[in-house]
């Protein structure tokens, strides 16, 4: 694989390649891509977990929250979620909706958008197929769509642009071959969409600083809002404010790998085996998602999203003494979900709105059922 990555390079004009191209071709390539081979990705055999996959809590409190929606907007029963992952989160998304509403169930269509092909495939294994329809790509949606728009960690493995501040100048870094080691080479922006990005966004770096610049996440916000009609959209990940990226503590930038648990600085390290990832540009996704139709409705931690929406309701009452007992396990799961310093401290929930005046109070009441 190291050897297609390096003919790849070399045949280039400049015999280098942008971050964003490296990603692209060390995670989605066809052939060779992480997100595109058979190995086990999410939990314990893989390299990260996922919210879904530490409790079954999560996907039942998005699923109630989407009973809510229903209820009190004109939106169809119709879900699409991005990126699918192992499948796992629409399964129990499906089993909580049936359980709680019987009617909502019968025309709910749930579609899932991977391009991986062995998601896909873990994906038709874990869902009903009267149920569920799998997408490759966001163009094979058929629009205009109406329904609610759901992702969990989707944007984070988005390529990215990187670009650093060297005396006085702002270079983009780009990615080489020295001898047989990748390398870094700075280049000053020569890419018009970088430079009216850092524009229009007024971003202004330090000496020494390096950023990650969203094009790609921009384009597909774009691309989705152009497939709404009327649409709740529910993004979960982790990322910083304009404010936050101005923190010294950000001075290098989030671009990061993750390989079997452990956080890799280096993203040039294990090409094509190792997850890497960046903390999404919220100040963005809300802009360019305004600039595109999606009007902003609220943000929220994750787990003040989940005490609000009543994940402490679903703690069962339990007189085991043995910590392994299902239920213990249960309940141990739900608190790590909303303990501090857990999983749910570092992540946020975005709400947005296409064509729909649904206001917070009308998300987080009590559910009707």
């Amino acid at each position: 694989m190291l050897k297609f990555l390096k003919n790849y390079i070399l045949n280039q004009p400049k015999k280098m390649i942008s971050y964003h191209d490296y990603m692209s071709i060390v995670l989605y390539d066809e052939q060779h891509g992480y997100y595109m081979s058979g190995n086990k990705k999410i939990g314990k055999e893989g390299d990260f977990y996922t919210s879904s996959n530490i409790s079954d809590a999560f996907a039942r409190i998005v699923a109630r929250l989407c009973i809510k929606v229903w209820q009190n907007s004109s939106l169809l029963p119709q879900v699409v979620e991005l990126g699918g992952g192992n499948g796992r989160f629409a399964r129990l998304f499906l089993k909580e909706i049936e359980a709680l509403d019987e009617i909502v169930y019968s025309k709910l269509h749930y579609y899932m958008i991977d391009t991986s092909p062995y998601h896909r495939y873990l994906q038709a294994k874990e869902v009903p197929k009267d149920k569920v329809t799998l997408l490759e790509d966001l163009s094979q949606l058929s629009s205009p769509f109406n329904g609610i728009v759901f992702s969990n960690e989707f944007f984070d493995a988005f390529p990215v642009h990187v670009i650093e501040k060297q005396e006085g100048t702002i270079y983009e870094i780009f990615v080489a071959f020295e001898e047989d080691n990748l390398v870094e080479v700075s280049v000053p922006v020569s890419n018009e969409d970088i430079t009216e990005y850092l524009i229009d966004n007024e971003i202004v770096l330090t000496e020494g600083q390096r950023f990650e610049v969203p094009l790609a996440m921009i384009n597909y916000i774009k691309s989705l809002s152009s497939k709404l009609n009327q649409a709740l959209i529910l993004t979960i990940d982790y990322g910083y404010s304009k404010e936050e990226w101005q923190n010294p503590i950000h001075h290098s930038g989030s671009l990061r790998g993750y390989y079997k648990h452990q956080l890799i600085n280096n993203p040039l390290a294990y090409p094509f085996q190792m997850d890497l990832t960046t903390h999404i540009h919220f100040d963005s996704l809300v802009k360019y998602g305004e600039k595109f139709g999606l009007d902003y409705l609220t943000k929220l931690r994750q787990d003040e999203f989940l005490l609000q929406n009543g994940i402490l309701d679903l703690l069962q009452e339990n007189f085991d003494t043995d910590p392994f007992s299902e239920k213990s396990k249960q309940n141990r799961a739900i608190r790590s979900l909303i303990m501090s310093g857990g999983i749910s401290q570092f992540f946020y929930v975005i709400m947005q709105q296409k064509n729909i005046e649904l206001r917070e109070e009308q998300i987080f009441q009590e559910l009707r059922i």
